[in-house]
């Protein structure tokens, strides 16, 4: 195993890239940068190979992991990969097929794969995610999401700004949001537990439809489905509701598959 300490007592930003395994973060309080590098699949000499540094840019510190892919023909390298950095840090993690673990506190939160799942605690500031296959996992987000797969499922505790999700055939459930939400999905489910304010879009070609008003929350509904069912607590009409709480406008469309609406 390869381990490497760096000095990190301002902004920090980390990027890894990794061809397959695991990435385990952990963002807790200090002012250092831990990384422990290990060959799980392929030439132990890798290791070596691997960069692990730091560079300081503008007033930040920018710590980079990257595991070199050698192996020709069928197969990939895997490692693991394991970095405790200090709460805030930017991070950005790309690979082809590794699960990436994240624990903690973190600023703007990115991560790019195939087929590898994603689960992070808090971020701070801005989520993107993209993956192919992978399951996307977050407890909360204090600012803007940005997620996109094919087929694995998505699931956000928390959304305090605005929601943009794109999912093919994977489910998607977002426990509590307090800005305007999209969520797009093929053939997925889409459960959204709570919504309190904002525009909320929901559009799915078979999946089912499950969305909950907060109470105290104004709502204004366009709901419609070609061939399933349709519930609603809340009374449907023309007619803007009246009241001084927050607004939400919501737009709940499926082709085939039933849509219900309730009080949270």
């Amino acid at each position: 195993m390869r381990t490497e300490t760096f000095a990190t007592p301002g902004p920090t930003a980390l990027t890894v890239k990794v061809p397959a395994g695991t990435v385990e973060l952990e963002a807790r309080a200090g002012e250092t940068t831990d990384v422990a590098l290990q060959v799980l699949t392929g030439d132990q000499d890798l290791e070596h190979a691997a960069t692990i540094e730091l560079r300081e840019r503008g007033g930040t510190f920018e710590v980079v992991v990257e595991a070199p892919r050698k192996r020709l023909g069928f197969g990939r390298e895997e490692y693991s990969v394991a970095v405790a950095i200090p709460e805030g840090t930017k991070v950005d993690v790309r690979s082809a097929s590794a699960d990436v673990r994240a624990q903690g506190r973190y600023g703007d939160f990115e991560a790019e794969s195939a087929s590898g799942n994603t689960s992070v605690e808090h971020v701070d500031g801005m989520l993107k995610v993209k993956s192919a296959s992978g399951d996307v996992s977050v407890r909360a987000v204090a600012s803007a999401a940005s997620v996109q797969t094919a087929s694995g499922d998505i699931a956000i505790g928390t959304l305090g700004g605005e929601g943009k999700i794109r999912s093919a055939s994977g489910d998607v459930a977002v426990r509590a949001s307090d800005g305007d939400l999209s969520v797009v999905t093929a053939s997925g489910d889409q459960a959204i537990g709570s919504a309190s304010a904002g525009d909320v879009t929901l559009r799915s070609g078979s999946g089912d439809v499950r969305v909950g008003i907060r109470q105290g929350s104004r709502v204004h509904v366009d709901a419609k489905s070609g061939s399933g069912e349709m519930e609603s607590e809340l009374e449907l009409g023309d007619a803007a509701p009246a009241g001084d709480g927050p607004m939400v406008e919501l737009s709940a469309v499926t082709g085939s598959g039933d849509v219900r609406i309730a009080r949270a």
